[in-house]
C-alpha cells in the first residue's frame, strides 16, 4: 500500500510539475522525444527518413501531454481549437501559401539563378507542381512540429513575453530541437558552431516572419503549418524543378546570400512596422 502512495504522490508532483512550467516541460520533452526518435539513425546506421517523420511529430505529442497535464480536457480543447481555426482573413491564406514562393523566386532572379525569361516558362509549376505538393506530400511532417511550436508554444510565450521576443525564443529552440540532424551525415552535414549559429540566426528570422503571420490570421495554427509546408515545398521541391541542374560539387552561394538579405530585411521591416508587436492581441 505504502508503494501504490508513493506512486501516486510521484504522479502528482510530476503532473504538478508540468502544469506549473508548460513551457520548460513542452521545450524539454518536444527535445528529448525527437532525441529518442533519431537514436536508430544515429548510433545504429539506420535510413533517417522513417525517423525524421516520428521526430517531425514529437512537438505534437509533448503539447499534447503537457496541455492534458496543465488544461486537462480543457487544454486539448483549446489546443484542437488553434489547429482547426480556419476562419481567418483570406490575405492571410495567400501570404501562407504564396509568400515564400515570391520570396524563393525574387531570390533566384535577382542573384541571376534563374533568368526571368525561363521563369516565364516554368510559372505554372506552381500551380500543376508546388500546390499539390504543398497539400499532400510536404504538408504530413508540419502537422506535428507545428501543432508544438505554433498550437502550443506559441500562445503560451505570448503570454509570459512581448511578440518580437516570443518569436526569438521560439527561432532558438526550433533551431536547438534540429541539432540531432546535425549528427547524421545524410541529413545537415557535420556540425561546427559557426554553421550552427547561422542556422539559428535563419530560424529566428523565420520566426519572426511566420509569428506575424501567424498573428494575423487569428492564432491559427493552420497557417504555421501551411507556412512551414510552404518552406518545405518550394525549396526541395519546386526549385530544383525551375533551376537549371548543377554540376556535382557545384554551389550557389549567390542566391544563399541573397535569400538571407531579404530573410534579414523581411524580419527588419515588419519589426519596424509593427513595433515589435507583430501584429498580436490578446484577444487572439
Amino acid at each position: 500500500m505504502t508503494t501504490i502512495n508513493a506512486a501516486t504522490h510521484s504522479e502528482a508532483e510530476y503532473k504538478g510539475w508540468l502544469a506549473r512550467h508548460p513551457l520548460m516541460a513542452f521545450f524539454i520533452l518536444a527535445i528529448a522525444f525527437t532525441w529518442i526518435a533519431a537514436i536508430p539513425a544515429l548510433f545504429f546506421g539506420a535510413p533517417f527518413q522513417p525517423y525524421q517523420t516520428l521526430g517531425a511529430y514529437s512537438p505534437l505529442l509533448a503539447a499534447l501531454i503537457v496541455s492534458t497535464a496543465s488544461g486537462g480536457r480543457e487544454g486539448i480543447n483549446m489546443l484542437l481549437r488553434r489547429m482547426t481555426n480556419w476562419r481567418f482573413g483570406f490575405s492571410s491564406y495567400l501570404l501562407a501559401i504564396f509568400s515564400l514562393v515570391l520570396l524563393y523566386l525574387l531570390t533566384v532572379m535577382i542573384s541571376g539563378a534563374l533568368p526571368f525569361q525561363e521563369l516565364i516558362e516554368k510559372w505554372m509549376l506552381i500551380f500543376t507542381f508546388y500546390i499539390p505538393a504543398l497539400l499532400t506530400t510536404y504538408i504530413v511532417n508540419p502537422i506535428g512540429e507545428e501543432t508544438g511550436w505554433t498550437g502550443f508554444a506559441l500562445p503560451q510565450l505570448q503570454k509570459q513575453c512581448s511578440p518580437w521576443l516570443s518569436a526569438v525564443i521560439l527561432g532558438v529552440v526550433w533551431a536547438i530541437w534540429h541539432l540531432p540532424a546535425y549528427f547524421i551525415p545524410s541529413e545537415m552535414g557535420t556540425f561546427n558552431p559557426l554553421g550552427f549559429f547561422i542556422f539559428m540566426l535563419i530560424a529566428v528570422r523565420t520566426r519572426i516572419i511566420w509569428t506575424w503571420i501567424t498573428n494575423k490570421a487569428r492564432g491559427s495554427g493552420i497557417v504555421g503549418v501551411l507556412l512551414h509546408a510552404s518552406s518545405n515545398a518550394v525549396s526541395v521541391g519546386l526549385l530544383p524543378l525551375m533551376l537549371p541542374p548543377t554540376m556535382p560539387g557545384q554551389t550557389d552561394d549567390l542566391s544563399g546570400l541573397v535569400l538571407l538579405g531579404l530573410l534579414l530585411l523581411s524580419a527588419v521591416l515588419i519589426l519596424i512596422i509593427t513595433h515589435g508587436r507583430l501584429s498580436y492581441s490578446r484577444e487572439v
